[in-house]
């Protein structure tokens, strides 16, 4: 699956924010008009920042399919609050939450 405006989930050349909800992982690059979704727990190449992290095993290195994309019409990359409410609503409209 590829999305014009969405950065490979596993290029791990742009700062970004991922949250671990419902059995999945929400990532959102700097510069991306989408929110990536992969199933599972995802973690990529580099992490700097972290704030808090709590990843329920088994972790998932390596590349992992794209589940869906959220159009990310609004906000920035590093609202974490966003990116939070975004998740929620995808898990409620696609019968996950």
């Amino acid at each position: 699956m590829s999305f014009k405006g969405l950065t490979h989930p596993y290029d791990g050349s742009r700062a970004c924010s991922r949250i671990y909800l419902f059995g999945h992982t929400f990532r959102w690059a700097k510069g991306d008009r989408y929110v990536a979704v992969m199933r599972g727990t995802c973690v990529e190449q580099r992490r700097f920042l972290i704030i808090e992290d709590r990843l329920r095993p088994p972790v998932l290195e390596g590349p992992q399919p794209l589940v869906d994309a959220i159009p990310a019409t609004h906000g920035d990359w590093s609202d974490t609050d966003l990116l939070r409410s975004m998740a929620e609503n995808w898990a409620r409209r696609s019968g996950r939450a």
